[in-house]
């Protein structure tokens, strides 16, 4: 309850006490709330400590001084003996919240019992967070046998009846707030153990921590700096309902009597007093509300320190790569017979710092039977376009002006009931990711036949027939073979199929496809392309294509517009704009296609690094116990090697070893065969005895299971571990996704200059902060920029900044796992410029 005197961060006891704030007396101020005194000071007879509720002695102040009171006169323990009425007493301006059936002050003992269930849920949480976040994430990152070991116990321990041991063991010994503490900690710390595990399992597998290992880190440093941060969100979510959990643990023991000592300020115990008091409803609605007030107030505040340690929600969005280039702009004919026609369409987005106009007086149209294309880069307003025909913006967005008919219906003032009629049905849209796109727990029949079912009236052995033969016509005969599959058991090439069967179910008037081909290999890119082509003839639809490869407008659009910063810049026939472009920024994009040569390698230059009957299998396990059945042989047989100053292209489709080959290249995941790095001085080479990566997950591995370690031949003797850590600085890798593979809570100066502590290159912390300026400036970033997040930058930026931390390690083999792939294609020029 806390001692008297009070200490000054005690606040219940400036709020409700038995002892005044001050007292003046004989010209004298006192402080009783923080020192003790006899009574005799007051004119009393005893040296004890001065009953101030005493009338006597009240008087003998009041006489020549004054009594300043806090706001509510009684502590939690104090008896109001002058009450109007026997106890429990109602509220009264004397009680504001009435007296208990112990005649104490309902007020006074809800403020005391509501401080000591707050501190018993965060301490409880606390000390519970420390071992349920430490056990989780052990669990996620390592897996294997630690994950299977740690699971079971779990099982077993969380089974056991926790409220009933509770109840069991308070009968035995007398409980005190310590030792119920150290009781439900036993079980509580289980409560976020899933929830790290499941964060950090997921978390683990993403580029940037791949790029740490990449860079020599550490186990434990992964975890504190990259794992455990980013996999926070979800934990300081749900931290408040373990607070929660907590509080109303200790009120049912209070409650049932199982709880704090006797007499203890208590919300459980006021509760208890309602219901045995039903005469005397004020004790059970004051328990009650006490309750509900602080489980609301712990979520809203869990959800602003979640917030507050965001990074991303405190700084601006990303910026553009390219400058607005050209300032005319192109206002589109009108076309003949359009089935949709658009005209000045604005759209603006509320944000926390202001507004965004995202389109800025867009017009198009299109006719039955057409192609049109919109390009333009990330950013340019295409997607935003194409949403906005069938109200699929988000709630912030707003049309300040412009109009979408579709027939001569405008769709900007439309019902949502209309809407929903038109959307799958008479307008259908193929989105970029098909993975996203599609529900993993349905089979692929099943959600064809849903698209067809939320607008026909069908019945169900009509419906299958209908879902066959869209799958056959989309060239999925093989999903009847193997027994109606799920997505993840598809190719991506085949789960976009999946997506044109759906937006087909209804024979659509007009067909938007939103990037389609961007996610797949380029042979899948030119069947899918032959595919739409194919069913746009047989269906006779409009085709609104949303693209930023130029290569494909060529290949399908009848006509084209450039987009730009949210202005359609140039439009006409696809033959006319791109043979003839009349705009800066077409010129611009169509002058940023791929050219040149590479520069040629020296007949002199030594080799750099080698690899001989490199293999990486991938286990199939199966049965209870996980045996391995077979692999999957995802690189089987490689022997290669490039030499200073050579690029060496690996090309092949998803799915045939490229990314795998390059990690375990670099030690990143285990292999078997002969890998060799050659030093300025002499040879580390790779010995087959046993393949390690630096995190054995099984998650891969050799035929035999054999192990791969560096050996040193010349020079000093190296450890493994010295060994690895020179292998780390002298090969790096750059990932696919420039997004990915940047830790979101870390700073750019911390992201490139982590191989600099990993490694200790920097001598100071100038040092190490004029080395990040110099790798910035390097890659052709504003140093300035350093102290941003990746979240403030565009594609093409947050690439360079993953390209300044490989080379800031000064790296004689730089590894590029499609380092291009996910980026505009003027940006992709840019990057692969600056690569050269």
């Amino acid at each position: 309850m806390g001692s008297w005197p009070p200490a000054l961060w005690e606040y219940a006891e400036w709020i409700a006490n038995a002892h005044p704030l001050l007292v003046s007396a004989d010209d004298e101020i006192y402080s009783p709330m923080l020192h003790a005194y006899p009574e005799t000071i007051f004119g009393g007879f005893l040296e004890t400590d001065t009953d101030y509720r005493d009338p006597f002695i009240r008087d003998k102040i009041e006489a020549n001084g004054w009594i300043i009171w806090p706001p509510i006169p009684y502590s939690w323990d104090t008896v109001v003996h002058d009450l109007p009425s026997p106890a429990p007493s109602p509220p009264s301006w004397q009680n504001w919240l009435g007296t208990d059936d112990q005649a104490r002050d309902v007020a006074a003992r809800l403020i005391y019992g509501f401080r000591i269930s707050i501190l018993f849920g965060l301490i409880l949480t606390f000390a519970s967070s420390i071992i349920g976040i430490t056990a989780g994430a052990v669990q996620g990152y390592f897996g294997g046998w630690i994950d299977l070991i740690f699971q079971r116990f779990i099982e077993i321990w969380s089974g056991m009846p926790t409220l009933y041991l509770l109840i069991i063991l308070a009968s035995v010994v007398t409980p005190t707030f310590g030792w119920l503490l150290g009781l439900m900690l036993l079980f509580s710390w289980m409560t976020l153990v899933g929830v790290v595990r499941a964060e950090v399992l997921r978390t683990r597998n993403f580029d940037y921590v791949r790029a740490a290992r990449a860079l020599g880190m550490s186990h434990t440093r992964i975890l504190r700096r990259h794992v455990l941060p980013n996999a926070m969100v979800a934990t300081l979510t749900f931290l408040p309902f373990v607070t929660s959990g907590a509080v109303v643990t200790l009120t049912s023991l209070d409650f049932l009597g199982f709880g704090m000592p006797p007499g203890s300020a208590s919300l459980g115990e006021l509760l208890r007093q309602g219901k045995n008091n039903l005469q005397a409803p004020w004790l059970g609605f004051s328990g009650f509300l006490s309750i509900a007030t602080i489980l609301t107030l712990l979520v809203f505040i869990g959800e602003a320190v979640r917030d507050a340690f965001d990074p991303r929600r405190a700084t601006a969005g990303a910026s553009d790569d390219t400058p607005t280039i050209g300032a005319e702009v192109s206002v589109a004919a009108p076309v003949a017979d359009a089935i949709l026609q658009v005209e000045d369409l604005q759209i603006r987005f509320a944000t926390p710092t202001g507004t965004t106009d995202a389109l800025r007086g867009v017009s198009f149209g299109i006719a039955r039977g057409e192609v049109l294309a919109l390009v333009g880069e990330s950013g340019s307003g295409k997607s935003v376009s194409a949403l906005s025909i069938l109200g699929l913006l988000p709630s912030n967005a707003t049309h300040p002006a412009g109009r979408i008919r579709f027939h001569g219906e405008d769709l900007l003032g439309a019902e949502e009931a209309t809407l929903e009629h038109l959307r799958g049905n008479r307008i259908s849209i193929i989105f970029q990711e098909p993975m996203t796109s599609l529900n993993p727990l349905h089979t692929i029949h099943k959600q064809v036949q849903e698209a067809i079912l939320i607008h026909r009236a069908l019945r169900p052995e009509d419906a299958r027939r209908e879902t066959e033969n869209l799958l056959a016509s989309v060239g999925l005969e093989m999903a009847k073979k193997r027994g109606d599959p799920y997505p993840h058991e598809l190719s991506g090439g085949q789960r976009q199929r999946v997506m044109i069967a759906m937006a087909l179910a209804n024979d659509p008037d007009l067909l938007i496809a939103d990037e389609p081909t961007t996610a797949v290999d380029v042979t899948i890119q030119a069947q899918l392309l032959e595919l739409l082509g194919s069913l746009r003839e047989k269906h006779g639809m409009a085709m609104l294509f949303i693209t930023h490869d130029l290569g494909i407008v060529r290949r399908i659009a009848d006509r084209v517009c450039v987009m730009q910063a949210g202005h359609i810049v140039e439009s006409g026939a696809t033959t006319e704009v791109l043979e003839n472009p009349q705009h800066a920024y077409t010129r611009h994009l169509l002058a940023a296609e791929p050219r040149g040569r590479p520069a040629p390698v020296s007949s002199g230059a030594p080799t750099i690094a080698e690899v001989d009957s490199l293999k990486v299998w991938f286990p199939i396990r199966r049965g209870i116990f996980g045996r391995t059945k077979d692999y999957v042989h995802a690189v089987d047989d490689v022997s290669l090697s490039i030499r200073e100053g050579e690029t060496l292209g690996i090309v092949g489709e998803s799915g045939s070893g490229k990314s795998t080959l390059g990690q375990a290249w670099l030690h990143l995941i285990p292999s078997q065969g002969t890998i060799r790095f050659a030093t300025n001085s002499a040879e580390a080479g790779y010995r087959p005895e046993r393949a390690g990566a630096d995190q054995g997950d099984g998650s891969a591995r050799s035929p035999k299971d054999e192990r791969t370690t560096l050996a040193q031949t010349g020079g000093a003797a190296q450890s493994p571990r010295e060994e690895r850590r020179a292998l780390r600085r002298m090969a790096q890798i750059v990932f696919q996704d420039p997004y990915g593979s940047l830790s979101p809570r870390l700073s750019v100066a911390q992201i490139i200059g982590e191989g600099l502590d990993v490694h200790g290159l920097a001598s100071s912390a100038e040092d190490r902060e004029r080395r990040v300026i110099e790798a910035l400036e390097e890659v052709e970033l504003d140093p300035e920029f350093r102290h941003r997040y990746p979240h403030e930058f565009s594609g093409g930026q947050r690439q360079r900044i993953a390209i300044a931390r490989a080379m800031i390690l000064r790296p004689r083999l730089v590894i590029l796992d499609e380092p291009t792939s996910a980026l505009d294609v003027s940006v992709q020029a840019q990057v692969t410029d600056l690569l050269k």
